[in-house]
């Protein structure tokens, strides 16, 4: 067995989260529940904190080789403090019988106050949508958060919607998380893994945002008031990423 927790907890938390067993042994609100892990949203005190309970420590051979699920996240969400990408913080993380039947991992962290994710607001509450001066706003946080992290050369290969919280009513301020599949990036100039990550987020932004919105997010990625031809292509290699994995007929957009 393994627990480790963050330099800067505080005597509360301490107190809750030091062990694994007085972690476990918390009660709360449940989030969400799948077959490899569930969510429960705990409050201690004035602070509402999320503990993810994971059932298996990974799928195919990451069951038995390699870091598993609940390791994978909390490096990747430690990397993200580090390096200035915006994510909740994280707490600690434990887990044990990886050889066994009885597996259990476990990671923690802190709720981002006042946020939804992206897609249940999509699902929700459309409106916000609709109220272009917090749209442009959450654009502009958005593509910063993704600009930086592919400028440190690091991968999420999970850029859905669901895993992008923002704050609400107010000044919006973005956060990724639910990141073990994150990975650093080694040839750089091998874009497929950016185009994906684009491609994953782009995936429910067509239904949810004006073509002018998506253009806007993308040019604000790249830092560029005018495309270039390079950017035209890889805004046709992002449009087409996901039809091209279903076999589906590609698609094409006007980029001038």
């Amino acid at each position: 067995m393994r627990w480790l927790m963050a330099s800067d907890l505080s005597a509360e938390e301490q107190l809750h989260f030091s062990t694994a067993d007085s972690t476990l042994s918390l009660k709360g609100e449940l989030i969400n529940d799948s077959k490899t892990n569930y969510t429960q949203r705990i409050k201690i005190g004035d602070q509402h904190y999320y503990v993810k309970r994971y059932l298996i420590p990974g799928k195919h051979l990451r069951k038995f080789f390699g870091s598993s699920r609940v390791g994978r996240e909390w490096r990747n969400l430690n990397w993200f403090r580090n390096n200035g990408i915006p994510t909740p913080r994280v707490i600690a993380m434990g887990e044990g019988g990886r050889w066994s039947s009885q597996y259990w991992g476990v990671i923690v962290t802190v709720e981002a106050p006042q946020t939804i994710d992206l897609r249940k607001i999509y699902q929700n509450q459309p409106e916000l949508l609709k109220n272009r001066k917090w749209l442009r706003k959450a654009i502009v946080k958005l593509a910063s958060a993704i600009a930086e992290m592919h400028k440190k050369r690091f991968l999420h290969n999970d850029l859905q919607w669901r895993n992008v919280l923002i704050s609400y009513p107010n000044e919006p301020e973005v956060y990724l998380i639910d990141c073990p599949a994150g990975r650093s990036i080694y040839l750089w100039g091998n874009r497929r893994g950016v185009v994906r990550d684009l491609a994953f987020l782009d995936k429910m932004a067509k239904a949810a945002l004006s073509r002018t919105d998506r253009l806007r997010f993308y040019m604000l990625y790249k830092n560029v008031n005018r495309l270039r031809e390079s950017e035209k292509q890889e805004i046709r290699r992002i449009l087409n990423f996901l039809l091209n994995k279903k076999g589906n007929r590609s698609a094409q957009i006007e980029c001038s």
